[in-house]
């Protein structure tokens, strides 16, 4: 199990990439909201989610963040960022959410977005609840339609959840 979380871990990287804007979709009970703000840079600390495609990023990479600790039964909001190549025009994005085994979704599980701006970042905030302790996945696929292809990449977060009184 230790050399399976080493592996997860080793999986998930840093990069330094400071596109030009961020578009912000946060997922409420209300219809998700597109804001761009100009000039906001990728939080160094973010992890890239493992993808199946291996270090492809073309024409989308994504990048996460937890807000805290993974604790079963404690609802925990999750960042993710969806970041297209700044060569890419893409025309239409369909974010698909599903958790594993042990993790419950609190938020919607797919979104849409059409008119992606090239060099822009798309922001969604979610919240999952582990459900029991050990290594826990969410896995988002992300459908990208381009003026020339459409093109699928599915990643995997893993979350490391404790019971609250370890």
């Amino acid at each position: 199990m230790a050399l399976t979380l080493f592996g997860l871990l080793a999986a998930c990287g840093h990069s330094s990439q400071d596109p030009n804007a961020v578009h912000a979709l946060h997922v409420n009970k209300k219809p998700a909201t597109q804001t761009a703000k100009p000039n906001t840079g990728i939080d160094p600390e973010m992890v890239s989610a493992v993808s199946a495609a291996g270090s492809s990023t073309t024409p989308i990479s994504m990048k996460f963040r937890l807000a805290s600790r993974p604790t079963v039964t404690t609802p925990l909001q999750v960042t993710l960022l969806l970041i297209p190549s700044p060569d890419v025009s893409i025309s239409h994005i369909h974010l698909s959410l599903q958790p594993g085994d042990g993790l419950q979704l609190q938020s919607e599980r797919t979104l849409d977005v059409t008119g992606v701006a090239p060099g822009t970042v798309l922001q969604q905030d979610l919240t999952v609840v582990p459900q029991q302790s050990g290594i826990l996945s969410l896995t988002a696929t992300v459908l990208v339609d381009t003026d020339s292809q459409s093109i699928t990449r599915t990643y995997s977060i893993p979350l490391i959840a404790s019971d609250s009184h370890s």
